[in-house]
């Protein structure tokens, strides 16, 4: 195992209002209380190329044992050549650093007035090309890597934005042209108009499913529970097919055949009673205005004109919002991260990371007999390859904020994170086509808000720990839907065995309610 670290660990005070950290003596540190610290790494790298560690005492779904040993492992500045070269690495920098103290107001803008926390922050850039997410936007459309053959053009990004914005736009034209008689206020005041008549017979619909399923559920357990047959003087009588009515003598008939007999009409009257209430409200989704447009069509005509551009109001009636906006939004962007490219601005470098590791694990033969049966054969021990390699990996603008109130211990936390390149293998000599490539990730993860939904962290009864977020309320759901930060997740270019995607994309989430907890496994 080798591990050189010519580590320029700086451990220095760090004044929240101040460009940069000021170095301190042990003395002088002594003295400071409250103010935070700032840090950084400089130059540095670990490569664990020369031993094996192993873990044991895994097993795998049957409850064998399994072996990984991780011939490799290593953490080394950008352009390592997956490790094969000794960069030196560096996180942070002295006017860039990790920072961890006490913050509140601006620094934490989510907290309540008065509340303070505890928060550790990753070096923060306000520069477009390390601004994790302004770049992470950009890479997104630029799909391809930059720098490589057929990516040295960082306007393509602009070009594939502006192409989606048209598009959007196009849509946007098209429905106000649609509607550009009666304006999509008035759109809406008759869309609630219409609605009434079909919230009505929805409950209609709703009421005779309730009577429809009791009865089917008489219909069907009486005939199961009748007779396959009965004798009646002197003939005997067969059960029928379900549906027809099972022949009562004039010498009388079993309880069961007269309960199934009962359930019948029932059924059909109910059955009938239903189809028409959905027939009638199909029809009341099919009213039309607006010379032939049916309820339904405008209804997701407003829907997706509200995606479009926002919900319509008095004050806005056409397009203020929505993915337009949003689309316009990351074209600036796009376009600044594009022009500081163009002009030379190159990016800090991140970190190469990457580990080997062999599984080792029963294997069992199984083969056909001469009837085509299923025979187990003996078993063996294979060896199996697994590589993960994460090239020009930052975390810039990411943080936690941790406080403490009567609830325990809460936060609320941003991952913002992004690489040029993730590898991942199953061979140990072959070339990237045989391994899922993936190319331009950046990940922009949100949970918790400290005001909406903070993040809870527990430690059980048990000893398990739990992380909760609690659900929306009628009392605060307009405020969390417009103040909790979604979750983004997007990669330029996926490729894997050669076969290319192309982007992968999820955008929009955000987290209801969250209620998650560690398990002990048995050993």
């Amino acid at each position: 195992m080798s591990l050189r670290a010519v580590l320029g660990l700086s451990l220095s005070l760090w004044c929240v209002n101040a460009a940069a950290m000021q170095v301190l003596s042990d003395e002088q540190m002594g003295e400071v209380s409250g103010a935070g610290v700032g840090f950084f790494i400089d130059q540095f790298y670990y490569d664990q190329g020369t031993a094996s560690a192993r873990v044991t005492g895994v097993k795998d779904s049957q409850g064998s044992p399994l072996q990984i040993d991780f011939e490799r492992a290593y953490i080394k500045g950008e352009g390592s050549q997956r490790g094969a070269v000794d960069t030196e690495a560096t996180l942070g920098t002295p006017l860039h650093p990790f920072t961890l103290g006490v913050v509140s107001g601006a620094a934490a803008p989510t907290l309540p007035v008065g509340k303070q926390a505890l928060q550790l922050k990753t070096p923060t850039y306000s520069d477009p090309l390390n601004d994790t997410h302004q770049y992470g936007m950009w890479a997104y459309y630029q799909g391809c890597l930059y720098g490589e053959p057929g990516c040295t053009d960082p306007n393509k990004a602009v070009g594939v934005v502006q192409a989606q914005l048209d598009l959007l736009q196009g849509t946007r034209s098209a429905l106000l042209a649609k509607y550009q008689t009666v304006g999509f206020l008035t759109l809406k005041q008759d869309i609630d108009a219409d609605m009434v008549l079909v919230n009505q017979r929805k409950q209609v619909v709703e009421a005779r499913t309730v009577t429809f399923q009791a009865a089917r559920d008489t219909f069907n357990s009486t005939y199961d529970a009748a007779p396959g047959s009965y004798r009646g003087g002197l003939i005997t009588y067969n059960k029928p097919a379900k549906g027809e009515t099972y022949f009562c003598s004039v010498f009388g008939c079993p309880q069961a055949v007269r309960a199934y007999n009962n359930s019948i009409d029932p059924f059909n009257t109910s059955s009938t009673a239903l189809f028409e209430a959905q027939k009638q409200l199909g029809e009341a989704w099919n009213v039309e205005r607006y010379g032939g447009l049916t309820l339904t069509q405008r209804l997701g005509d407003y829907t997706e004109f509200s995606i479009l551009c926002g919900a319509p109001s008095a004050q806005s009636p056409t397009c203020v919002g929505g993915s337009i906006k949003s689309t316009e939004d990351g074209k600036q962007v796009v376009t600044v991260v594009a022009a500081t490219l163009q002009a030379g601005g190159t990016r800090v470098k991140g970190l190469d990371v990457g580990i080997e590791a062999t599984f080792s694990l029963p294997s069992v033969a199984y083969s056909k007999d001469g009837n085509g049966n299923i025979v187990k054969g003996a078993t063996t021990t294979r060896s199996d390859f697994f590589s993960i390699n994460l090239e020009g990996f930052t975390l810039n603008g990411a943080y936690l904020n941790l406080w403490g109130d009567s609830a325990g211990l809460q936060g609320e936390a941003s991952l913002q994170a992004y690489a040029d390149k993730l590898v991942i293998g199953g061979c140990r000599n072959c070339t990237d086509g045989n391994r899922a490539v993936a190319k331009n990730l950046y990940f922009d993860i949100n949970l918790g808000h400290a005001s909406l939904q903070p993040l809870s962290f527990s430690v059980l009864a048990d000893g398990e720990l739990r992380l909760f977020l609690p659900g929306v309320t009628w009392a605060n759901h307009q405020a969390f839907y417009q103040q909790v930060p979604k979750s983004n997740i997007s990669v330029g270019n996926l490729n894997i065995g050669g076969v290319d995607l192309g982007s992968q994309v999820v955008r929009g989430i955000r987290v209801d309610y969250l209620n998650m907890r560690t398990v002990n496994l048995p050993r």
